[in-house]
């Protein structure tokens, strides 16, 4: 015991332990603020039946490396030749390569490449930069901010990522979301490390993070969901002209306000959301229900996941069906960043999800939690 001891208190010494301390506490924070909205559209009567399924061997994915020990966050991008994109935020890297998550550091964000589109027999590589001894999170800025990653799209041989931008405060809950940003990658299929990164500001949203959530994509133009930040979740649809974003150019953006794209300059009036989310989920379009189905959790702690249904990425969306509730084995274990991933072929949606535990300790004994849970969702009509 005190050799497991001894182990556990220097790795607390190598580690951020303020900062994590923080997010544990900003997501309690966060029931007070959702509960409400939680309890929003339990009725199932668009559907007949949900079919939910768990095989544990799914998620021997991202179990296996011995450098990369588990992340939260997870959305995926397709990146053609049977090619998946993983993003991922806050993550463990043992420098060690032992396997081991209590010898591991702590980095801002993350990213993997999985070839082949099925989960069986498929290969996963993580990257990050830095080296194995200092890892450094892959998507950076100097300073003392910081990048959790959203989601993106390629397009025109070039992928396009959204991410927000942090920082640590003295006051509330330690951090918060300060803005967004969209990173353009001109050379997507070389090794990642290789990357050429363009690191664009955005505009002013007034609070809403640009691409926290799904993005998507037409032949005219990007859209990216947002939610107010930080706690509210207040959902928007905004857009921008293809041929202007991957230039760079961000300041053509417009905002789908009370039933039309609009530009929007001042902070009031507030446009009416599209409905309350969470700071990430996922929307895609389903080709079976020929509906576009958005994937989140609900409530914070021991959450739900549930979904809505739409005829048109801006809606109007179903009220929130509640179909999925984890079994958690500690009442400390927290639910959050549920997202679909329909790059993957699956009998149904595939689906991740995150638990994490508010005690510190037990999230870096653990390996039973943060790392991607996976599980499988179907609908009939």
């Amino acid at each position: 015991m005190k050799t497991a001891n001894f182990k556990i208190k220097k790795h607390l010494r190598k580690m951020d332990i303020g900062y994590l301390k923080t997010k544990i506490m900003f997501f309690l924070f966060l029931i007070l603020f959702i509960f409400a909205f939680s309890l929003y559209g339990q009725s199932q009567d668009q559907i007949e039946d949900i079919h939910t399924a768990v095989d544990e061997e799914d998620n021997s994915l991202f179990t296996q490396d011995k450098t990369w020990r588990g992340a939260d966050g997870a959305a995926t991008i397709d990146l053609g030749n049977g090619k998946i994109l993983w993003l991922f935020s806050d993550t463990f890297i043992d420098a060690q390569a032992t396997g081991k998550r209590n010898n591991s550091r702590m980095i801002r964000n993350s990213i993997a490449i999985q070839e082949g589109y099925g989960l069986k027999g498929a290969n996963i590589t993580f990257y990050h930069k830095g080296t194995r001894e200092k890892p450094a999170s892959f998507f950076e800025l100097p300073g003392k901010t910081w990048f959790w990653t959203g989601h993106g799209t390629l397009i025109n041989d070039k992928l396009i990522l959204f991410l927000f931008e942090e920082k640590s405060t003295k006051t509330g809950i330690g951090f918060e979301a300060i803005g967004w940003y969209v990173a353009i990658i001109d050379n997507p299929y070389e090794d990642p490390l290789n990357w050429n990164i363009m690191y664009v500001k955005g505009i002013e949203t007034f609070g809403v993070i640009v691409g926290s959530s799904a993005v998507l994509k037409d032949t005219d133009f990007i859209y990216a969901y947002g939610v107010t930040e930080p706690a509210t979740h207040e959902t928007y649809l905004l857009r921008m002209p293809i041929d202007k974003l991957i230039k760079g150019d961000i300041t053509e953006l417009e905002w789908w306000i009370e039933g039309d794209w609009k530009v929007r300059n001042t902070e009031s009036p507030v446009p009416s959301p599209l409905f309350i989310g969470q700071t990430e989920f996922s929307v895609h379009f389903q080709q079976d229900l020929k509906k576009y189905i958005q994937i989140q959790t609900s409530g914070m702690g021991h959450a739900s996941i549930g979904y809505r249904l739409a005829e048109r990425p801006e809606g109007p969306w179903s009220e929130l069906v509640i179909f999925y509730k984890p079994h958690l084995k500690s009442q400390k274990d927290f639910i959050y960043s549920a997202n679909a991933h329909p790059e993957i072929t699956a009998d149904g949606i595939l689906i991740t999800y995150n638990i994490n535990n508010s005690d510190f300790g037990e999230l870096v004994r653990n390996e039973d939690i943060y790392f991607p849970k996976l599980i499988r969702m179907k609908i009939t009509k």
